[in-house]
């Protein structure tokens, strides 16, 4: 009996500690939630999406600049790091199953999930603004599509796991060429998923400012040209949050609201999908 004593003992202190850290970490993510929404809330209006930035010092004003640039950045992001991912998870579920470059793709891909984005910010740097000599747009789209790349990755490669082989011999024996059983049968089974790991993958992104100050830097005006330095949300609250003027601090306020409310509908629309899809919620 003491043996089975001693491992309650154990287990009841092992989940006390659990309960405890949970409790803690949960207090201050409300905390932090809270805040934001308090002092976000109080500074949300129209100009804030319709206007630009006045010059320093000056009241009014909005970030339609920056919502703008945020916007173009990511959506040139996923341009170039959905097709990757997506190509890069399908060869892994379907082609490079059990193969030496497939485990050695899997690994550098779960790296890269766990590499910090500055790291992939100084990488951007050094390939797409170092060698042109100035800050630009695409070297910013670059850097998030890297981190978008690793996250899709692996949630396209689980979710074609769970298509069952057997579906893809039915089609093999009418015929089918593997490209289009992968086409017709395999993606329309994993869609939900994949499309979740993409939505994920946004929001994972959308708020991330250590790649930006490193490649797209910043713009103060309204700018949709690439070749440049592009206005992000993200940084432009950075450097409002530091800034002197309480007009700053509020825009960055809300600011941090709007971004902290599309990165909460992302994740659970993602989760809404799978929920339709599996009947249950589940952890990518």
């Amino acid at each position: 009996m003491r043996p089975y004593r001693r491992r309650r003992i154990e287990n009841l202190v092992a989940i006390s500690l659990c309960t405890l850290s949970a409790a803690i970490g949960l207090f201050w993510l409300f905390f932090i939630l809270i805040d934001v929404v308090i002092e976000g809330v109080g500074a949300l209006n129209l100009a804030l999406f319709l206007e630009d930035p006045v010059p320093a010092g000056l009241e009014g004003g909005g970030l339609r600049n920056a919502f703008v640039g945020q916007l173009l950045l990511t959506l040139v992001a996923a341009l170039l790091g959905v097709p990757v991912g997506l190509l890069g998870g399908t060869f892994l579920a379907e082609y490079g199953r059990g193969s030496r470059i497939g485990h050695i793709i899997s690994l550098l891909s779960d790296i890269m999930t766990s590499v910090p984005s500055i790291v992939i910010g100084t990488f951007a740097y050094a390939v797409l603004v170092k060698p042109f000599g100035h800050f630009n747009g695409w070297a910013g789209s670059f850097a998030l599509a890297l981190i978008m790349i690793p996250i899709i990755i692996r949630t396209t490669e689980e979710m074609l796991k769970l298509v069952p082989w057997e579906l893809r011999e039915a089609a093999f024996a009418l015929g089918a060429s593997y490209y289009r059983v992968i086409l017709s049968i395999v993606y329309r089974g994993a869609a939900p998923g994949i499309l979740t790991g993409i939505l994920l993958s946004i929001a994972r992104v959308a708020g991330e400012t250590a790649p930006l100050l490193f490649t797209s830097f910043n713009n103060t005006f309204f700018s949709v040209d690439m070749n440049e330095p592009v206005p992000s949300l993200t940084v432009t609250v950075f450097q409002y949050a530091m800034g002197p003027y309480e007009n700053w601090h509020a825009q960055a306020w809300a600011a941090s609201l709007v971004i902290t409310l599309f990165i909460l509908i992302i994740t659970l629309l993602g989760r809404f999908i799978i929920f339709r899809r599996y009947g249950k919620w589940k952890t990518l």
